[in-house]
């Protein structure tokens, strides 16, 4: 405990380093000058400041609810606390932001004006088309000259001020926070004065504290996520599908002319760091067998197609299977919007573009990124989801002879085939016998919950009289939560093209299941580690698995690099 004296002196020097603070704000009259030096011995003395303050944001959880769980997006402005209502036995997504006085809001306010002026005006020509880095550096620039008249102003307020600024010029506003969680995967707006909902990874869709409580709050938001996205949204054109600038997906219905309750919108969150194999099996979506039932898959260019409903996880397992393709092997990924991240060189990722006008000119769909793909002589297709007449094409890039993997829509193997055989899509049965595997994704919820599972693995053994023969090689059951194999048709069908004996095929594939293992229990789950070590993997499995079965490494110090 600090005794008075003490309390004092921290209260002196933090006031002298204030003052010094804002007397170096009033002599940076041209920022553009020296202005490297200038931020270093700002950026110094600011961080003094920063020591001395209190906490910029403080929270106290009501009385009628119970906090589950508080951790930091943007340390220290702002942090989710996950409450949960006592009664109403509801969770709740609190964001928790830096709350301004009257001074401070009337500051913000100004900064405000003044500020989108400097912006629009001050002979930049696009300035959406800067860096984030930069429209950070002019912002700070533009304060630093407005707040040299204020010199009554402490640090304290100064850092929850500038938090406001770079979060509404340069970042999403008041959604902010929610982009940054990286444990949210969906985004809902539903219309005016009502709360947003989030998809939580843990909690599933849980309702937040942010509002929109206007039209005018509201359409001026989707209208800036348009115009960043290069977009139109009017009453003309009411409905938009874009990609936000960090990769997100977002389709928006502006006024009440499609969506009585105001303009709302859904965003799909573009992941920052890929998903990768071991992810899965810790979360259990896939055992480790399984995993390596995959890896021989995509090894020997079997054609496979991730089916379930939504948000079921279907491009996250596309995505993470795909790490098992060799690293030489040429790819063409075609989607709507980027989702699929591979560390392979050799991709070519390519995505459609809408029309550039109300005729729809310059429309780029699936068929036609098919269509060019198959020109690039590639080893893999990937598509990231098929709708329609397309699948067509796809089904004829297998039947060439091209390794593919995709999504589709549909909750069982008999109806993904029912879907594709009937109407609009209307692929012949007799292409069917290009396809290898079906793998099933379901999602549930147990105790409040949510469970993603592989559902069933079903392989394509041929066509009949019947229409197409499916098996089942792997089913999951619910009740014991345990995956069940009844053995595989397309194993055994690598093994004969291989020439491979019982043995060397069980060799192949035990060695492929003990190194996910070792490397779950070795704690060896970042993108970056896992490409490393699967690359590793593939040229001397032996040694590999010997270094990683070594009692005495640290999990976190085993290295990959030399081989």
């Amino acid at each position: 405990m600090l005794q008075v004296t003490e309390m004092s002196s921290l209260l002196e020097n933090g006031i002298i380093k204030a003052n010094k603070f804002i007397s170096k704000l009033k002599k940076v009259e041209n920022p553009s000058n020296d202005i490297n030096e200038s931020e270093e011995e700002l950026a110094v003395l600011y961080n003094e400041i920063s020591g001395f303050d209190e906490k910029i944001v403080e929270f106290e959880v009501p009385a009628e609810y119970e906090e589950i769980e508080r951790y930091w997006v943007d340390e220290p402005y702002s942090f989710i606390s996950v409450i949960y209502h006592i009664e109403k036995k509801d969770y709740l997504y609190h964001i928790v932001e830096p709350k301004l006085n009257r001074f401070e809001i009337t500051l913000l306010e100004q900064l405000f004006m003044e500020l989108g002026d400097v912006l629009t005006l001050k002979g930049i020509e696009d300035i959406e088309a800067l860096t984030d880095e930069r429209k950070t550096e002019l912002l700070k620039e533009q304060v630093r000259k407005i707040l040299a008249e204020y010199s009554d102003l402490t640090s304290r307020s100064f850092e929850k001020v500038f938090y406001y600024i770079k979060r509404d010029f340069v970042e999403f506003g008041q959604i902010s926070s929610i982009m940054r969680d990286p444990n949210i995967e969906d985004l809902w707006c539903n219309g005016i004065g009502i709360p947003l909902f989030i998809h939580h990874t843990i909690y599933g869709n849980v309702t937040t504290n942010i509002v929109f409580n206007s039209s005018d709050e509201l359409n001026s938001f989707v209208m800036r996520i348009a115009q960043n996205s290069g977009r139109h949204l009017s009453k003309s054109t009411p409905i938009l599908d874009t990609v936000m600038k960090d990769g997100s997906r977002i389709n928006i219905t502006y006024g009440t002319e499609v969506s009585p309750k105001g303009s709302s919108f859904s965003i799909r969150k573009q992941k920052k760091v890929p998903i990768t194999p071991l992810d899965l099996i810790a979360w259990k979506t896939f055992s480790s067998e399984m995993m390596s039932y995959f890896w021989i898959c995509m090894e020997n260019g079997k054609n496979i197609l991730f089916c379930g409903g939504t948000a079921s996880g279907k491009t996250s397992s596309l995505n993470a299977i795909c790490m098992f393709i060799p690293m030489d092997v040429r790819i063409v990924t075609l989607e709507d919007t980027r989702e699929v991240q591979l560390p392979h060189e050799n991709w070519v990722p390519t995505v459609t573009r809408d029309g550039l006008n109300a005729n729809d000119i310059g429309t780029v769909d699936l068929n036609d990124l098919l269509k060019a793909a198959l020109r690039q002589r590639p080893e893999y297709l990937l598509v990231g989801e098929v709708r329609s007449v397309e699948a067509q094409i796809l089904f004829q890039a297998m039947n060439a002879g091209h390794a593919t993997c995709s999504t589709f829509h549909a909750g069982t193997p008999r109806e993904v085939i029912n879907r594709f055989t009937h109407a609009p899509i209307n692929v012949p049965v007799a292409m069917f016998t290009a396809l290898d595997v079906i793998s099933m994704q379901s999602s549930s919820y147990e105790k409040g919950v949510q469970r993603r599972r592989c559902s069933v693995i079903s392989e394509v053994i041929g066509v009949s009289s019947n229409g197409v023969d499916l098996k089942d090689s792997c089913v999951w059951d619910p009740i014991n939560d345990v995956f069940e194999n009844k053995g595989s048709f397309i194993i055994n069908e690598i093994r004969n093209k291989r020439g491979w004996t019982l043995e060397e095929l069980d060799q192949n594939l035990s060695k492929k299941q003990r190194f996910l293992e070792l490397m779950i229990e070795r704690g060896i789950r970042d993108y970056t580690g896992v490409v490393e070590w699967l690359d590793a993997f593939r040229k001397d499995p032996d040694k590999i698995l010997s270094l990683l079965s070594f009692d005495d490494s640290p999990s976190q110090e085993v290295e990959a690099g030399g081989f």
